[in-house]
């Protein structure tokens, strides 16, 4: 006896499907082990999960159709008196495709009440149906629209699909971010408490740590006790705006003695801007402090990591700024996600070169937004990294007014 084959693309939602798999996906980032999510291996990890969370749609490749040998076979029907039995031909046609297999299980949001019926063998499409007649077009009209109709169900599922895979990978790496910041806040939490911590494996004993006035930076914990990845230090955000405040407070000291700075080049200028900070601010480790290395830069570095950068440039017009934008991001790697321009102007018409920063950043090909900034000579703006585009920095801009003489 022949049972009809089931129907494709009705048993489960697709839809559905998407909805689950980014909860499990956001699940198992957030699942990560702190030693799993070190700057180092933090692109491989959103590789991984974008990879392994990409859908690759259904392909059919009907110009490599293959029909078996019909075969006479007998089906039963009902007439009005009595059942009855009669010999048709079995079409069984064999179309291979690429994709994953069970998107045919998965019904799209726009469908039909009569989806198309077959069955998956391999990586074959398989299509069968009878025939008592032998009417070579109605057997390729019904193959013909067999096809029709999968490719229509094909390209429902295709804007879905489509629309899935070009998000995935901005909601991997926020969601690897918000992992990463999560274990960044835990760890604050525990070195904030002001207690020595003992891990698995430690033995408990007393320590004398130094007194410190403002950390710069939390090293990330370590998932087990072992050899494991050194931890990765960042640069806290509230630190970041007491930086900025220290720097914009510089605009007052010029105020009050504009004698001072009327004929100061930017080197001596920049000296004047360290004073303070590392006057307000001390590290946790050795290497913690500002410096400046080459001209124009303002570094707070631990180790070999740059956590902040600021570029000091004189205002000479446009060009200027567009070249110190330039060049801060070729200073910073993947890893730096804060820094700051300060901005040095002798122009009388101060204002003027104000109103024309937001449009220099505007025009830059790594501009993706300007954000709030409540400083009336500031303004923060939301850069892509020249590194990775998925990677952003923000980039804080402090205009000064340095005196002039006459």
């Amino acid at each position: 006896m022949n049972y009809p084959a089931p129907h494709l693309f009705s048993s489960k939602d697709l839809q559905s499907e998407l909805d689950a798999q980014r909860r499990e996906l956001c699940a198992n980032i957030h699942r990560l082990a702190p030693n799993q999510l070190t700057t180092e291996n933090q692109a491989q990890v959103a590789a991984h999960f974008i990879e392994s969370n990409k859908i690759h749609p259904i392909v059919l490749h009907t110009e490599n159709v293959v029909l078996e040998e019909p075969l006479e076979v007998e089906t039963r029907g009902q007439g009005r008196y009595e059942s009855y039995t009669r010999k048709v031909l079995r079409f069984r046609f064999l179309v291979p495709f690429d994709g994953e297999s069970a998107l045919f299980d998965s019904q799209p949001s726009q469908f039909t009440l009569s989806p198309p019926t077959g069955t998956i063998e391999g990586n074959s499409l398989v299509f069968t149906f009878h025939r008592e007649d032998r009417d070579q077009l109605a057997i390729k009209q019904e193959f013909e629209g067999f096809i029709a109709s999968v490719q229509q169900y094909i390209g429902w599922q295709g804007g879905m699909i489509a629309s899935w895979n070009t998000s995935l990978p901005t909601l991997v790496h926020q969601q690897v971010q918000s992992r990463r910041e999560k274990l960044v806040a835990d760890r604050q939490l525990v070195d904030g408490l002001g207690f020595r911590v003992v891990r698995g494996g430690e033995t408990p004993r007393a320590a004398s740590v130094p007194i410190q006035r403002k950390p710069l930076i939390t090293p990330l914990p370590t998932a087990r006790p072992g050899i494991v990845a050194p931890p990765d230090p960042v640069m806290d955000a509230k630190i970041y705006e007491e930086i900025l405040d220290t720097l914009d407070g510089m605009s007052v000291v010029m105020e009050r003695s504009p004698s001072s700075f009327t004929t100061i080049d930017e080197e001596a200028l920049r000296t004047h801007f360290l004073v303070p900070l590392n006057a307000n601010f001390r590290g946790m480790a050795s290497g913690e402090t500002f410096n400046a290395q080459g001209k124009t830069d303002i570094l707070v570095k631990h180790q070999d990591r740059i956590l902040f950068i600021a570029e000091c440039k004189f205002w000479k017009g446009p060009q200027s700024l567009t070249d110190a934008i330039g060049q801060l991001l070729s200073y910073t790697t993947w890893r730096e996600t804060k820094a700051a321009i300060l901005l040095f102007s002798r122009k009388k018409d101060f204002t003027a070169v104000l109103s024309q920063i937001p449009g220099i950043f505007a025009q830059h090909p790594q501009h993706v937004r300007r954000e709030d900034y409540a400083k009336p000579t500031g303004f923060r703006f939301v850069l892509r990294s020249p590194h990775d585009t998925q990677r952003h920095i923000i980039v804080t801009l402090l205009a000064f007014n340095v005196p002039v003489e006459g």
